[in-house]
C-alpha cells in the first residue's frame, strides 16, 4: 500500500503491474501467449479470462454487422474472447483513478475478402487493415474524427507479417478547444493472421487524464510490456496456409511507414427514427470505402 500512498500522476499506482499474469490461449491449434496485469477497475466491471480454448473455425460464435445501413457495413464478423481494464489510481483518498486502459482480444473472420486474397498476404493484410480503419472512422462519424494509420510498423513474427498502429481523436475541425485530458483519447492495435480469412486483433483503448505527457508515458509503459510479450505458435493448418501463400505470392510486402490516410469525413445530421431514418443522415459524402485489390 506504500506505493498507493505515495502515487501521483507522473507515477499512479496499478495494483498487480509488476507481478503479471500469464495467459495461454489455444486458437484451433494456434497458441497464443501473452503476460499482462491482472484486471484491476474500481467501477465493479468485470473481468472475462479467455476459455483454454476457442474454436475459431465456431461460426456461431460471430456476430456481423448486418443491422447496420449498407454503407457503414464493412462485411466482417468478430467475437471477443478476452476483456479487462486498467486503472491507474493515485493517493487513496482518491477512491476514482486518473485514467483507465480497456483492452480485448477479438478474433475477426473477413466474409467479404475474395477467395484469391489471404490474411498471410502481407500486402492485402495491410489493405484490409486500411478498409477497417475507414470503417472505424469516416463511415461512423458519430463517435468523432480520428487520424489513422499512426505509429504504424511492422512485426515479422513466426514467419508472419503482424501490423501495428494506432488512431487518435482528431479535434483540429472542433468548434472549441477540449479539455487537455481529451488528448490521451486513442487506441492502438496488433493484428496478427490467424488463417486466410481470420485475424486477431489486440486492442488498448485509452481514457486518460492530464498532464497528457505523464498519462500517455505510463500508459504506453504497461502497453509495451503487454505487446512484447506476446507470442504465437501457429497450427500445422495455419502453417500450411503461411507457406501456401509465400509461394503464391513470393514478393508480397507491407509498407514499412504509412502515414495518417486524408479521408474526408461526410457532412451529417441525426436521423429522425419517427420518420423512418437511419441514425446517421448523410448530407454530403466523404471520401469512399478503399477498395480491395488481389
Amino acid at each position: 500500500m506504500l506505493k498507493r500512498l505515495f502515487a501521483t500522476r507522473k507515477r499512479p499506482y496499478v495494483p498487480g503491474i509488476k507481478r503479471p499474469e500469464t495467459v495461454r490461449v489455444d486458437l484451433s491449434g494456434s497458441i497464443l501467449t501473452l503476460q499482462m496485469p491482472p484486471h484491476s477497475y474500481y467501477g465493479g466491471f468485470p473481468g472475462e479470462d479467455p476459455p483454454p480454448q476457442v474454436n475459431i473455425y465456431e461460426q456461431g460464435r460471430y456476430v456481423d454487422d448486418s443491422g447496420l445501413p449498407d454503407w457503414q457495413r464493412e462485411r466482417k464478423s468478430s467475437f471477443h474472447f478476452l476483456r479487462r481494464k486498467w486503472a491507474f489510481y493515485g493517493p487513496p483518498w482518491r477512491p476514482r483513478p486518473y485514467g483507465t486502459i480497456s483492452f480485448s482480444i477479438t478474433v475477426w473472420r473477413c466474409d467479404i475478402l475474395p477467395e484469391d486474397m489471404s490474411c498471410f498476404n502481407p500486402n492485402h493484410f495491410e489493405q484490409m487493415a486500411l478498409r477497417s480503419l475507414w470503417y472505424a472512422g469516416p463511415a461512423r462519424p458519430d463517435f468523432g474524427e480520428y487520424l489513422a494509420p499512426i505509429n504504424w510498423r511492422l512485426r515479422h513474427e513466426s514467419g508472419a507479417t503482424w501490423l501495428y498502429f494506432e488512431r487518435h481523436r482528431d479535434y483540429s475541425h472542433e468548434a472549441e478547444t477540449p479539455p487537455e485530458f481529451m488528448r490521451t483519447y486513442r487506441s492502438s492495435h496488433l493484428r496478427i493472421p490467424l488463417d486466410n480469412r481470420y485475424y486477431l486483433n489486440l486492442v488498448f483503448s485509452y481514457l486518460g487524464y492530464a498532464p497528457v505527457k505523464y498519462c500517455l508515458a505510463n500508459m504506453n509503459k504497461l502497453r509495451d510490456a503487454v505487446l512484447d510479450s506476446v507470442q504465437m505458435e501457429f497450427s500445422a493448418t495455419a502453417k500450411e496456409r503461411l507457406a501456401e501463400a509465400k509461394r503464391k505470392w513470393p514478393d508480397a510486402h507491407a509498407s514499412e511507414h504509412r502515414d495518417p490516410e486524408p479521408w474526408i469525413y461526410p457532412v451529417w445530421r441525426r436521423g429522425y427514427s419517427d420518420e423512418g431514418e437511419d441514425s446517421i443522415v448523410v448530407l454530403k459524402p466523404g471520401s469512399p470505402p478503399p477498395k480491395l485489390t488481389a
